[in-house]
């Protein structure tokens, strides 16, 4: 794992997010805050404590070809459901130096457990990440 929790404060919200897997799919209807987030980690990937950050979206340039140079990465990618091919897929699950954070509703061609399900959840000001299903 690259980063076990990410966190900082970007007013007046204060974000833990707690990743229990390599790779997290954040799900959700529209208007939840994914691109707000994604925006926000813009800013935070400038600081030394999070230089790993690799921020993929649908303004990205060569994405497949940028993707699969990406190594040792905490790689987020917005709107995952319309920029992956198979062949991201594929990386994605066999790239496991990487760790990543999607954002999309469709899991089809990615290999996941129970703790790869989260959705983004707000209360009182503090987002977290929230697992959808729960481990037995």
């Amino acid at each position: 794992m690259i980063y076990d929790t990410i966190e900082f404060r970007a007013e007046p919200f204060s974000y833990f997010l707690s990743f229990a897997d390599r790779i997290t799919l954040v799900r959700g209807d529209s208007a939840t805050g994914k691109t707000y987030l994604y925006q926000m980690l813009e800013d935070l990937k400038m600081t030394e404590k999070y230089q790993n950050i690799k921020l993929f979206n649908y303004k990205s340039d060569d994405f497949h070809n940028s993707l699969k140079k990406c190594r040792k990465q905490f790689i987020v990618i917005d709107n995952a459901d319309l920029l992956l091919d198979d062949a991201d897929r594929f990386f994605i699950n066999f790239e496991t130096g990487n760790q990543y954070m999607l954002f999309a509703r469709n899991c089809d061609g990615l290999n996941l457990s129970a703790e790869s399900f989260v959705v983004l959840n707000e209360t009182d000001y503090q987002v977290t990440l929230i697992r959808e299903l729960v481990s037995v």
